[in-house]
């Protein structure tokens, strides 16, 4: 098959380029090759494995002179939360727009169109009601009373970023669902080697990544008892193959499913966790900072990937760590204080608390 891969040269993006080709498909990237995300376009356009048309998905004018394909992969986003709440017009351009013009290529070509999506579109996660139980083998938490967020879960976006992405949810049903195979998929928080290091808006690993180098101490926000589910980028690439090979059925809709571990890690956790994977020993520090669009509680319920036979995840929490910390260290990428920098410019336009 010849795939089109929005977003094709980014971190995801050449992790499932190199799979693709490994089974034999032809891979072609559509991708703006942004300096936020490309440290050196060049470099990012001599790994890709197939050809990279430089173009902005949120064009109409990209799509036009492009040839058809046997299926898109829509990965191109802007997945900055907290840039989300002060650059508004350009996530809603990005996430949304972008969504549009690939599904409506995707019709065009009558092939099957797989789109991420964010668990961003669940906003804060849920405690059990009173006389509500968890199931048997569900992570519920150090309290087990937190929910994981599961598929049929209403949408409460709480950053402009998780609005940007369930309003594309909605944008890929109207336009594509009744006429191709859709698939979404809602990944947790994505790591591994790769990883962007010089954005200072990627997450939380790579700012930690920037002051083991500094041997500064790591700064966790609050008391640290936040959770997330923590997701290796192999993990995430295995499932959006499996739903290449195994497309979604037109007649029943399109086809959502979470990607994560399906285990909490705290704030806390994850730094020991890259103290640990990385040669140098700091101490943990506290900051009682929270920014605008921040949660405290997120993690993907994953029955559904399992009733359905979709590979399941392979990486702990600490293997895929280390895994970023180890294969990062030696590169280059963004200093403390360019990530201090981000953090400044947020409180200057009132974006933290």
């Amino acid at each position: 098959m010849r795939i089109l891969i929005t977003g094709g040269a980014g971190f995801i993006g050449q992790h499932l380029a190199a799979k693709l080709v490994s089974q034999g498909h032809s891979v072609t990237a559509l991708d703006t090759l942004d300096d936020q995300v490309h440290q050196n376009a060049k470099q990012a356009q001599q790994r890709f494995p197939g050809e990279v048309v430089r173009a902005d998905v949120a064009n109409s004018a990209t799509w036009v002179g492009l040839c058809p394909h046997d299926a898109v992969i829509h990965l191109a986003a802007e997945t900055g939360t907290a840039q989300s709440m002060y650059e508004q017009d350009h996530y809603w351009r990005v996430n949304v727009d972008g969504t549009q013009f690939a599904a409506e290529a995707a019709v065009r070509w009558s092939v099957p169109i797989i789109s991420l999506s964010s668990r961003a579109v669940y906003g804060e996660g849920r405690r059990l009601a009173d006389g509500e139980e968890l199931p048997a083998g569900i992570d519920g938490g150090v309290d087990g009373t937190l929910v994981p967020s599961a598929e049929d879960d209403e949408h409460r976006p709480v950053s402009v970023y998780g609005e940007t992405k369930s309003q594309a949810e909605n944008v890929l049903a109207a336009t594509a669902a009744d006429k191709i195979p859709v698939t979404i998929i809602r990944p947790q928080n994505v790591i591994g080697r790769g990883q962007a290091l010089h954005n200072p808006y990627t997450g939380v690993l790579a700012a930690f990544l920037a002051r083991l180098k500094d041997k500064l101490p790591l700064i966790v926000y609050g008391d640290g008892t936040q959770t997330r589910d923590f997701v290796h980028v192999e993990d995430l690439v295995s499932l959006i193959a499996w739903s290449l090979e195994y497309p979604a059925s037109v007649q029943e809709g399109p086809r959502i499913l979470n990607c994560g571990s399906g285990r909490r890690t705290t704030l806390k956790e994850l730094a020991l966790f890259a103290i640990q994977a990385s040669p140098v020993d700091v101490p943990l520090e506290h900051a009682e900072i929270r920014r605008a669009g921040d949660i405290d509680h997120a993690c993907a319920d994953l029955r559904r990937l399992k009733s359905i036979g979709a590979p399941m995840p392979r990486w702990s929490t600490k293997e895929a760590v280390a895994d970023f910390i180890r294969s990062s260290w030696d590169k280059g990428g963004a200093s403390s204080e360019a990530w201090d920098a981000a953090l400044q410019e947020l409180k200057a336009r009132g974006l933290t608390e």
